[in-house]
């Protein structure tokens, strides 16, 4: 006995869940395998400020700039993904010629808010990623859980 033509299957599975369950998986096991290489990280971090930049492109291109709520918090995120990328770089950097530095102070002032409060910051980045409408939304999603998990392999950040 089959099933009559226009029902699915109950045990149908449906792709974005696959997606779903896949990025969860990446999200647990990712952190430990990139924290073991320094190369690793940095590769992380390229790819993820590659999408980023790629997810500006798409934005500026597509040319969705509206004032709703959901556009706000979506270009609000987009712009802290931008702006956090220096913090990573210099936070994986083990020169200590910036402890040297005359302006160490006025960068340690910038990174506070990353070394202190880095996660929430990110995970509101994932949040008001998906908020976004148009193609570029697929890119700030994958840069923001890039650095997440960027920062979760990273351990205890100083600055």
């Amino acid at each position: 006995m089959g099933l009559p033509i226009n029902q699915k299957s109950p045990f149908t599975v449906r792709p974005r869940f696959l997606a779903g369950c896949a990025l969860v998986v990446a999200l647990l096991l990712l952190p430990d395998v990139v924290a073991q290489s320094h190369i690793l990280e940095r590769v992380v971090l390229l790819f993820a400020a590659l999408v980023i930049f790629l997810g500006w492109f798409l934005l500026v291109r597509d040319g969705e700039f509206k004032t709703t709520w959901r556009s706000v918090a979506a270009l609000t995120a987009s712009i802290y993904l931008v702006v956090s990328l220096p913090v990573f770089v210099f936070e994986m950097s083990q020169i200590k010629w910036l402890m040297l530095h005359p302006w160490h102070h006025w960068f340690s002032i910038y990174a506070r808010p990353w070394v202190h409060w880095g996660n929430a910051f990110i995970i509101l980045s994932i949040i008001g990623s998906f908020l976004g409408r148009s193609r570029a939304r697929t890119a700030f999603v994958t840069g923001s859980i890039l650095l997440l998990v960027l920062r979760a392999a990273m351990g205890t950040w100083v600055y």
